[in-house]
């Protein structure tokens, strides 16, 4: 059993749903660049005014992968922005605060993808439940990579980083 408590870290939570969400993220700013060929085209043409409203729908595609981030960080801080003690045991992932108490079972869990600071545990492509990790010694650090390694979650030779 391995037992460790967090601190609530808005950086380390802006960066993991950022990683979660980047396909998202990605076809946002792609439909932007998309909306550019209409635009051009409208403004070839001699019709600015459409062109100017391609144009200015194109800047609403790629102002939105900020917008999408803020406002998941902000659904997601009542329930990460208070300090969590998790244990990793052979029933699963325990995570408890003075909100809630949860526990994942191994089953659920897809795959474990370390991040720089933390660890996201992925039940599915877009739900991950994210695990500070900064605060441990990397003695620490070691012991819970080969924990989850034995559990098949983690890549052989994955680091895990702080």
């Amino acid at each position: 059993m391995i037992s460790f408590e967090t601190r609530p870290d808005r950086r380390l939570l802006t960066q993991a749903l950022r990683r979660t969400l980047r396909r998202s993220l990605r076809l946002f700013t792609l439909c932007g660049f998309i909306l550019l060929l209409p635009a051009a085209a409208a403004l070839l043409t001699d019709d600015p005014l459409v062109g100017l409203g391609w144009l200015a729908g194109a800047v609403v595609f790629w102002a939105l992968p900020a917008v999408v981030v803020r406002s998941a960080v902000q659904a997601s801080w009542k329930g990460y922005g208070i300090p969590i003690a998790w244990q990793f045991s052979d029933a699963g992932v325990r995570m408890d605060s003075a909100l809630m108490e949860s526990l994942i079972r191994w089953e659920a869990l897809e795959s474990v993808e370390p991040i720089p600071g933390q660890l996201l545990l992925k039940v599915n492509r877009q739900q991950v439940v994210p695990v500070p990790i900064a605060g441990l010694t990397p003695v620490d650090r070691e012991t819970l990579a080969g924990f989850l390694r034995g559990r098949g979650l983690l890549p052989e030779g994955a680091a895990i980083a702080a």
